[in-house]
């Protein structure tokens, strides 16, 4: 392979991976983060009263043990092993960014609603039909109800780490 085309070959395979690794530790954080907001008691699923967007773990003790358990493994074990132990959870699980983010994404589909916005791709009559019934779709106004949350999962992954950044930077400010 000419030197040209290897060099642009790793700088492509350099940026998959580091997507990759992003996309991962974003979603995993989530699913961190609930953990640690559920052992504090900050939150507590289906208590509407304590959502897991309003959870603070500062000063937190229970959420403090729990990071420090999965710290303290370091890179000594596979992190599903890791994960399983500590939070009781051995898989990558996106359910909890989108229920950190559900009130927002409520929101916008009131909001789509209310200003008849629809986002997504036009539905083309049965050539999708089956596909729309095994994933439980509906069509509104020629368009699929999911394109939301797919822009908005889309939006969320790149808004997490600022997101995250912005409550570290409010706490080390107090």
């Amino acid at each position: 392979m000419p030197p040209l085309y290897r060099d642009c070959y790793r700088s492509y395979a350099k940026r998959y991976s580091m997507s990759s690794e992003y996309f991962f530790s974003n979603v995993l954080q989530f699913q961190i983060y609930r953990a640690l907001c559920t052992a504090s008691g900050q939150y507590v699923p289906q208590d509407p009263s304590k959502p897991l967007h309003k959870c603070d773990i500062y000063r937190q003790p229970a959420a403090g043990n729990i990071l420090k358990k999965l710290m303290e493994r370091g890179a000594s074990q596979p992190w599903q092993q890791v994960l399983q132990e500590v939070i009781g959870e051995g898989r990558l699980d996106g359910s909890a960014l989108r229920e950190f983010f559900r009130p927002l994404e409520e929101w916008l589909r009131n909001e789509n609603l209310r200003n008849n916005e629809y986002v997504g791709w036009i539905y083309d009559g049965d050539y999708c039909k089956h596909s729309i019934e095994t994933a439980n779709l509906q069509v509104f106004g020629g368009f699929y109800n999911v394109a939301v949350e797919l822009q908005l999962t889309s939006w969320l992954v790149l808004a997490i780490s600022s997101l995250l950044g912005a409550l570290v930077q409010h706490h080390q400010l107090r």
